[in-house]
């Protein structure tokens, strides 16, 4: 079984800034790099209409240094609205590659170094660029990686359901050229392929993804890239999560408020800032759950299903709606701690003052008296 023709998308996915402004981002770029190939993702032919198209910014070629050798790749980014920086590294599969070769070269791109590298270099040229356009820069140290490999002539593959088990596909998925994977492993993996038509096949996992598309079709591969900057926000919004009660226990641990500040409540920037994320949170739950909305093609939309469920979006949501009800329920009870003691420190506030107004009162009795 030989591949004559078909790619290999590695795309790596950054958290750059709480908002991009799209326009102005087109804009910057546009007048900084003469003859930079960018253009709104809006092509009307394509099943995909997504609200608030990101940028696509052609990149150029690209050596990447692999263990087998120095491979060309054509890098493609696209800036999302939502403060994300996605980075695609495009290699062609050599022709005539056999499976066992794609397997290896697979394992190849897992454990290279330089694959980070490369797209974290081009991920800081393009924050570098647009940061004007980047509303609360910031650097997030986790990021998303993910291979779809795009497999769309190959000799001898008949239909993709019979062609798929003639390979290892699970091997593949895995990235695995050593260890001999068991039945039931590769069973779980291939028993929710989906397909469109008879001659195209979507077979798609945690960590990547195999895609027969004998017309070269990159719609599926998009909403996967789609779906991963989701995965990306979910991630971040939990661990920011995960920093606001570590914050908030903390404080709690500290020296209750003394007369000094009486008058400031030192839970209430975290509240405030906590009532704000969860704003923040909602309006991208929001645009996650209306996402099947703006994916027209009812395949697509399964796509993305798949994609959601492979990526455990639900265990994300839950993850942090928990978080979110316990920081709500945390900062309730210190505002109302805070203003009781407040209410006390008024009432003593009360009885000094009208001992104060009783001072002279008394004097003039003790004059009359003497």
């Amino acid at each position: 079984m030989t591949i004559q023709k078909g790619n290999i998308l590695i795309y790596r996915v950054f958290d750059v800034g709480g908002e991009i402004l799209l326009s102005e981002a087109e804009k910057i770029l546009s007048q900084s790099s003469p003859g930079f190939r960018l253009k709104l993702a809006t092509d009307t032919r394509k099943a995909i209409i997504i609200k608030d198209s990101p940028l696509n910014a052609d990149l150029g070629e690209d050596i990447l240094k692999l263990p087998g050798g120095e491979f060309t790749v054509r890098a493609r980014a696209r800036v999302w609205n939502y403060g994300v920086i996605s980075i695609t590294l495009e290699l062609d599969i050599p022709p005539g590659c056999d499976w066992k070769g794609l397997v290896k070269l697979a394992a190849a791109i897992e454990s290279s170094e330089t694959t980070e590298e490369t797209a974290k270099r081009h991920k800081d040229d393009i924050k570098k660029k647009i940061l004007p356009a980047i509303k609360n820069p910031a650097e997030w140290d986790v990021f998303e990686d993910y291979i779809t490999y795009i497999i769309e002539k190959a000799d001898a593959a008949g239909e993709p359901l019979e062609f798929i088990k003639k390979v290892d596909v699970a091997a593949l998925i895995m990235a695995e050229d050593k260890e001999f994977l068991s039945e039931e492993s590769k069973a779980f993996i291939t028993e929710n392929a989906m397909q469109y038509s008879k001659t195209d096949l979507a077979v798609i996992d945690w960590n990547s993804a195999l895609l027969i598309e004998p017309d070269g079709q990159r719609d599926v591969a998009d909403v996967i890239e789609f779906s991963l900057t989701h995965l990306l926000e979910f991630r971040y919004y939990d661990e920011m999560l995960n920093r606001k009660l570590d914050e908030l226990y903390d404080t709690i641990e500290e020296k209750r408020e003394s007369v000094v500040n009486i008058f400031r409540n030192q839970y209430a920037d975290i509240a405030e800032d906590s009532s704000r994320k969860y704003m923040e949170f909602s309006e991208f739950l929001g645009r996650v759950e209306n996402s099947l909305k703006t994916v027209g093609d009812p395949y697509l939309a399964v796509i993305f299903k798949a994609s959601a469920h492979e990526f455990h979006f639900d265990d994300w949501r839950k993850s942090i709606s928990r978080k979110m009800e316990t920081l709500a329920q945390i900062t309730q009870i210190l505002h109302g701690e805070v203003n009781t003691k407040r209410s006390h420190w008024l009432e003593v506030i009360i009885i000094v003052l009208i001992a104060l107004e009783m001072i002279p009162l008394f004097l003039d009795l003790w004059k009359y008296l003497h």
